[in-house]
């Protein structure tokens, strides 16, 4: 069966501001030094021999966004979302489009911007996650849990062959004894937002729990996959007035939380959601000072446990612990690691100056 993924890459990531903006989202930056996290993304899927790609965005980062896949030189498509309404619209567009593409196709849906340290394992896990979906199951990729983070959402496994198990349920984003709780039990997964599953099957899906959204994407069934893909005129109309019509909602409230036929496929990726600075650290070799930077070019001088990120400038520090500097652009941010979850603070007073 054919091999189609699906890369979800809409999201603006301002918790990495001023790296990435609504302009330039983090997944068109290279933050690890592999190569922009969209470009990675695409690379890590060749193995598997995709007959084609989605790229699910929308119009502001279309160009940058085919940029990347021409670079790793798979084939695909970037589909166009009108208005960003979460993960089960942008899913079922997809799914609509591959079907119009060929008779049926295994998806594999994953986000633009996560790193995954241990590509091969990664490989290992999609094949089976591919093997599980030709039963008409859908699956999602546990990742096992390394701490009790609270910032993540669980999946709890149940019974199972050894490598694929029944989800018994999702799990919202644990407090602390919560979540060292489910370290000690063993069979509860952070959920890494990725998916494997038929064309046919999630389709199905949503006509079963989401009858009101499908019923809205219905007008493209009876279009081919070309025209569905389509960027402008009458066509682009007519999805402009789709999404202005339906609610944004997740696919894990939409189908996975709804759906009888799911499975998890726990595997230790070396997976990090590279969502705030600080994250980043943890996948940068250091110094041995615990100095980090992806561009080999700061200066640290008496410093320790300080990041740099420069899209150009040497930027030298002397004398500090414990700083994230950032330079990109006209922008510069420095900021001390413990006040991590306070980079929103800045992009929303930015927003209120341009108001």
């Amino acid at each position: 069966m054919k091999i189609t993924p699906v890369i979800l890459a809409g999201g603006a990531g301002t918790r990495l501001w001023p790296l990435s903006n609504d302009e330039k989202p983090k997944q068109f930056h290279d933050i690890t030094g592999d190569g922009t996290l969209l470009e990675a993304t695409i690379r890590r899927l060749l193995p598997l021999n995709p007959d084609t790609c989605v790229i699910a965005t929308s119009g502001t980062y279309e160009k940058m966004s085919m940029k990347e896949l021409d670079r790793t030189g798979l084939h695909g498509k970037v589909l166009v979302e009108p208005e960003a309404k979460n993960t089960a619209p942008a899913i079922l567009f997809s799914a609509i489009y591959f079907s119009r593409l060929f008779d049926d196709s295994i998806m594999i849906v994953l986000p633009a911007d996560h790193y995954i340290r241990r590509s091969d394992i990664f490989i290992d896990t999609i094949k089976a996650a591919i093997l599980e979906a030709g039963k008409d199951n859908l699956i999602t990729i546990g990742i096992k849990p390394t701490s009790p983070e609270t910032g993540y959402g669980y999946i709890k496994a149940g019974g199972g062959n050894g490598t694929a198990f029944k989800v018994e349920r999702f799990v919202e984003k644990p407090d602390r004894e919560t979540a060292e709780r489910y370290i000690l039990e063993g069979n509860y997964f952070w959920n890494a937002g990725i998916f494997v599953w038929k064309a046919s099957a999630i389709i199905n899906s949503f006509k079963e729990f989401m009858p009101g959204l499908f019923r809205e994407f219905t007008p493209l069934l009876s279009l081919s996959a070309e025209e569905i893909a389509l960027n402008s005129g009458k066509i682009f109309e007519l999805k402009k007035k789709i999404f202005s019509n339906i609610n944004g909602i997740s696919i894990d409230y939409g189908i996975m939380e709804k759906a009888e036929n799911k499975i998890v496929i726990p595997a230790d990726l070396g997976w990090k959601d590279l969502g705030s600075w600080n994250s980043i650290d943890e996948v940068l070799e250091q110094d041995e000072n615990g100095n980090r930077s992806p561009a080999h070019n700061p200066v640290f001088v008496s410093s320790k446990n300080c990041s740099v990120f420069s899209e150009g400038r040497t930027i030298a520090l002397v004398g500090v612990e414990n700083l994230v500097i950032v330079e990109s652009g006209n922008n510069i941010l420095v900021m001390n690691k413990n006040n991590n979850q306070e980079v929103r603070k800045v992009v929303e007073a930015l927003k209120k100056r341009k108001e």
